[in-house]
């Protein structure tokens, strides 16, 4: 049986879908963000108010409405009450990369070769970043899509030197600010001004059109309007003041690192790409007079890359995910040089560190994270021996010159790893999962109980899972008249545990369970008891 090219292509999308989706059904819910999140997503269906926008009571007006959207329609179509399946939330990411992978093939493929388009798609499927941003139910991914459509859009119409598309970019456009406001600004109208400038041509000509840009509005403007009247201009104060502007002007919640962060993250996070970027580089600068002369599509890949990428250098506020989106540009480039020089020897030249570095580093901390926070066993060396099998393997084909088979045992890296972070890793990491175990103690007890309380422990995914439920997190609520008449189920950790012998209310209560926890938010072990009078 004869099938396609794009048949085989929709079918190597089709099993990294399901390879994926077994993290996405397995890997507990995250602190911070996507807890927050899906937090705030849960409290808009349980208080059936679609505008606001609450972690349970509190206000989280830092990113716009358009991802908890997307997060409540999967849930009223996938779940049920009490929405606390953090799968469902992680639905519009998947799915917002599977789809933007889907556009970057068939679109490309009428730009460039089949074998680039492909290489594409390839080189970020199995890169980290993009495996990270599947996972969490967060903006990323599904900004990712709307960026990509308007890029994709943008690089057709620089090659052609026509409209396309207008309509659908517009509507991305005003889908993506509604997702995480003006960001998408920088991957698409930024770079385009930059390269207008350069060429000394309007190139904003192409994508104007007055029905568009009012369905753009018609889109994106009313709910900025309702959450203003809703906040009282709260919204913007803090979305636009504390956070936009706080970022750009100096690191936040520990995330300010100098220029040259996301430079060397690249070789961790694009890999197994950045194998053949050093060379892709070295090429580039080699004609970069000659490409901006004659070829402006690709004058334009190379600038949709850069310039956004030194912006967020630039910014003292730093997350790999910044630059996700400046990935596609370079990793278009990268899969044009492979092909380019059809998979010779040459594109080995400065690949033996980016090579290694990637795979060495995720076998080191899978070792570390066994050794300190769980036990060897059987499975750990044979998924050891397995890793180090590959990495030997990688090793060889770079010795033999070997581009596809160095290709080929990258992505079968990539698979093996997360098969093994899955399906070994996470379940050994049960100290790290301190919500889900507080979580599962609540359910056994939760008919025996009047009231449950925290002390000690507050990270948002634990406000996730137990949001719907008697949980108070406050120490000062709890008095004598609180617990008088009433069966209390408490869980105590850190100055709260060590105080409870002290305080005269708890004389009636027994240590029913307890249990130790690492808080990876925080990077403290923590030990907790469970009373119950």
């Amino acid at each position: 049986m004869n099938i396609s090219f794009e048949k085989k292509f929709l079918l190597f999308l089709l099993f990294c879908f399901l390879i994926y989706l077994q993290g996405i059904l397995n890997l507990p819910v995250l602190d911070r963000d996507e807890a927050r999140f899906v937090t705030a997503s849960k409290t808009m269906i349980l208080s059936e108010d679609f505008i606001d926008i609450k972690m349970v009571e509190e206000k989280r007006y830092k990113k716009p409405i358009g991802i908890y959207w997307f997060q409540v329609v999967t849930n009223l179509t996938f779940g049920d009450y009490p929405y606390d399946k953090i799968w469902i939330y992680r639905i519009p990411s998947i799915l917002g990369i599977f789809f933007s992978f889907i556009l970057i093939f068939f679109s490309l493929k009428r730009l460039e070769t089949k074998i680039t388009s492909f290489l594409t798609v390839v080189f970020l499927i199995f890169s980290i970043l993009v495996i990270s941003e599947i996972h969490q139910a967060k903006t990323d991914a599904l900004l990712f899509l709307f960026i990509s459509i308007c890029n994709l859009i943008i690089y057709k119409i620089v090659k052609e030197k026509k409209k396309s598309f207008t309509f659908f970019f517009w509507i991305s456009l005003a889908i993506g600010i509604l997702i995480k406001g003006p960001i998408i600004l920088i991957f698409t109208f930024v770079p385009l001004l930059i390269f207008s400038i350069l060429k000394k041509k309007n190139y904003f000509c192409y994508l104007w059109s007055i029905g568009a840009f009012s369905i753009f509005l018609l889109i994106s403007i009313p709910w900025f309007i309702l959450i203003n009247i809703k906040s009282g201009g709260l919204f913007w104060s803090e979305s636009v003041g504390n956070d936009l502007f706080n970022k750009v002007k100096a690191g936040q919640e520990s995330h300010g690192f100098p220029p040259g962060y996301y430079s060397l993250l690249i070789f961790l996070f694009f890999w197994p790409g950045c194998i053949f970027m050093l060379n892709t580089i070295k090429n580039i600068k080699l004609n970069l007079k000659k490409t901006f002369r004659e070829d402006d599509y690709t004058f334009y890949l190379i600038i949709s890359f850069i310039i956004p990428f030194l912006i967020f250098e630039l910014i003292p506020t730093k997350l790999p995910h910044y630059v996700f989106p400046s990935y596609l540009p370079l990793s278009i480039l990268v899969a044009r040089n492979v092909e380019k020089a059809n998979f010779s020897k040459e594109l080995l030249n400065f690949s033996s560190i980016p090579l290694i570095l990637f795979p060495i580093s995720i076998l080191g901390t899978i070792i570390f994270a066994i050794f300190e926070y769980s036990h060897i066993d059987k499975f750990f060396l044979i998924n050891s021996a397995i890793l180090t099998s590959l990495i030997l393997a990688l090793l060889w084909f770079r010795k033999k010159n070997n581009v596809k088979n160095l290709i080929i045992f990258s992505a079968i890296f990539q698979i093996t790893t997360f098969l093994i972070l899955v399906f070994f890793l996470i379940p050994k990491l049960d100290k790290f999962w301190i919500s889900k175990r507080i979580n599962n103690i609540i359910t056994k007890y939760e008919n025996d109980v009047d009231q449950t309380f925290t002390f000690g422990f507050n990270e948002p995914s634990l406000l996730f899972l137990t949001s719907h439920k008697a949980i108070n997190n406050s120490f000062t609520e709890f008095t004598i008249e609180t617990i008088q008449n009433k069966k209390i189920l408490l869980i105590v950790t850190g100055e709260f545990l060590k105080n409870i012998d002290k305080q005269k209310e708890y004389e009636n209560f027994k240590v029913v369970d307890q249990f130790s926890g690492f808080n990876y938010s925080r990077g403290h072990n923590l030990e907790f008891k469970v009373f119950k009078n």
